[in-house]
């Protein structure tokens, strides 16, 4: 074998051990997106059981709104990165209002996240004179 043929099948190996590696990492991050949206899903039906009673059309927008994000979660599991891709451009085309709006309201909720988080390490979580900790965990605000 050739200095040429030893190194092709060499870069062919490590091109797929590379491949394999990619695959499980995404993997990986794709099931714990899945179990972040049946969280919030399991949340979403929570809330609907809470106000079911004061008022049940908002219970039963809640829960429908619950049902979809669940099958959100089965899609994630079920389904391969290029049809998750697929999938999304197909609405991104049908919708393109409803996916900037929640593009709009993702980043909206990264930004107040990021300034909970900035918050908390500025001011170290620190107890007030009143012994309570400020800070976006403390006082029950994202401020």
């Amino acid at each position: 074998m050739s200095a040429t043929e030893q190194a092709t099948s060499m870069g062919g190996e490590i091109g797929e051990s590379l491949s394999r590696k990619a695959e499980d990492m995404v993997g990986h991050s794709k099931e714990a997106g899945a179990d972040a949206v049946a969280s919030a899903a399991r949340a979403a039906q929570a809330v609907a059981d809470t106000v079911a009673e004061q008022s049940p059309a908002v219970a039963e927008y809640v829960r429908d709104a619950g049902q979809k994000i669940d099958r959100l979660a089965q899609d994630l599991r079920e389904k391969s990165v290029g049809d998750l891709l697929n999938s999304a451009v197909q609405f991104g085309r049908a919708q393109p209002v409803v996916l900037i709006a929640g593009a709009a309201l993702v980043g909206f909720a990264l930004s107040r996240l990021i300034k909970a988080g900035a918050s908390v390490s500025a001011d170290g979580g620190a107890a007030s004179a009143d012994g309570e900790t400020n800070g976006a965990l403390g006082n029950g605000s994202f401020t």
